[in-house]
């Protein structure tokens, strides 16, 4: 995740006191429930791009064999396979 967690809480209390102070905004719960609606969901969404990553490595590692003996670049493969997963998914990073 490339925010840290009180970075991520600080922009969910911000997010929550800006939407309180704008008209035609009416929260259905409390301060504390939505800033930790909103938490749970950044924090989801930052963890997109991790859990797709630690997926790629899991698959190279599948052809770790062939990647070492036939001089294959680990990095390149790496790459083009998470762009590939990115497309097939549509995974917006």
């Amino acid at each position: 995740m490339k925010l840290s967690p009180a970075k991520v809480e600080q922009l969910a209390t911000m997010l929550v006191d800006v939407l309180a102070e704008t008209d035609g905004v009416l929260f259905q719960a409390g301060d504390p429930e939505l800033r930790a609606a909103i938490i749970d969901i950044m924090t989801d969404e930052l963890e997109v791009e991790d859990r797709l990553n630690a997926e790629v490595h899991q698959m190279l590692q599948a052809y770790k064999y062939e990647i070492t003996h036939e001089r294959l670049d680990y990095d390149t493969l790496f790459r083009r396979l998470r762009q590939r997963l990115i497309a097939e998914r549509k995974i917006v990073l």
